[in-house]
């Protein structure tokens, strides 16, 4: 039953990404070009979520999650999600994104993925043996241990409570049922957070750092024998994210196989590989910082994130320049 319902909530989370679109890349163009960071709010509400839900089955279990992990030394974690970041923006796509392309058929997200992969290698085994980099704990704040954590946790119960209600008033005003809501061609940004939150604060609980691209990297580290593999259950993670990234997709018609232009190819793989050498310095993608690293409630995991963001920004503005007429 615990699997099932973790495949289960991986597969919420697939969904509601897609259905939102939620990608930092967009994130970041939309406050380039409106000044407006609606996007970005999302994330952040997704990773209030994730700290609420996780926090509140902590108390009431009295349980121990297991640590978050960031790079050492700290201006080493800013580096890779620098290099995380500008990797997203020339491939056009973040952690997320890149499976949700993938889901809408776009095949040179396939060399995204392979690309990344390469580039969590090329750190492990050039970089990282060489320099006995190590990383170190972010251990999760909202636990009874922490007399202020109860305090901390009423707050945010409270501003979910909040956010529940405006999703509430939203959907009445929109005179739909509620199964015809979720099947909505677009949800919004704040639904999509809602769920990517709390099925991510369940996951944290159950399984730790679930996600996709950490899982990517710990399995390439065993493939060169520097840690024990994840597990091979760990691939239907992946496939249940797919799964529910296709699902969507293929309901709202959205699906339609393109093959990779040259250029678009080489964006996806030096993307890729950019991506994965964040990652693997950082360790994890953006998915990993808003869903397991920033519910911590560790400043240093909100630094790396801002990292992450202005890389995307600088891959963007690199882009536009390189692109505009007369360059």
């Amino acid at each position: 039953m615990g699997f099932a319902l973790t495949l289960a909530l991986v597969f919420a989370v697939g969904f509601a990404a897609h259905r939102a679109s939620l990608c930092t890349v967009r994130a970041v163009a939309e406050f380039l070009d409106d000044g407006t960071a609606h996007m970005l709010a999302s994330f952040l509400k997704a990773a209030t979520w994730t700290a609420l839900v996780s926090g509140a089955l902590l108390f009431s279990m009295h349980g121990m999650l297991y640590p978050a992990t960031q790079r050492a030394p700290y201006w080493l974690a800013l580096v890779g999600g620098l290099v995380f970041g500008v990797g997203a923006g020339l491939n056009g796509g973040c952690s997320l994104s890149t499976i949700q392309r993938l889901a809408d058929g776009e095949l040179a997200m396939l060399g995204t993925l392979l690309a990344f992969v390469a580039g969590v290698l090329a750190w492990l085994l050039w970089v990282e043996p060489a320099a006995g980099m190590a990383t170190r704990a972010l251990p999760f704040e909202l636990v009874p241990a922490n007399a202020w954590a109860p305090w901390v946790l009423a707050a945010l119960a409270l501003w979910g409570a909040r956010e529940l209600l405006g999703l509430w008033r939203a959907r009445r005003a929109a005179e739909g049922r509620l199964f015809e809501s979720v099947l909505r061609e677009r949800w919004s940004l704040s639904a999509g957070a809602l769920v990517l939150g709390v099925s991510g604060g369940i996951l944290y609980t159950l399984q730790g750092a679930w996600t996709y691209t950490n899982f990517l990297r710990a399995e390439a580290s065993a493939w060169v024998g520097h840690a024990m593999s994840p597990g091979g259950l760990r691939w239907l993670f992946l496939a249940a994210l797919l799964l529910g990234m296709v699902v969507s997709s293929l309901q709202r018609r959205a699906f339609s196989l393109r093959r990779p232009s040259g250029g678009g190819l080489a964006r996806a793989l030096g993307g890729g590989a950019l991506m994965g050498l964040g990652a693997a310095i950082l360790p994890g993608g953006n998915d990993t910082l808003v869903l397991i690293a920033i519910p911590t409630l560790a400043p240093s995991a909100l630094g790396v994130y801002l990292g992450v963001l202005l890389g995307v920004a600088a891959s963007l503005l690199a882009l536009r320049f390189l692109h505009r007429p007369g360059a």
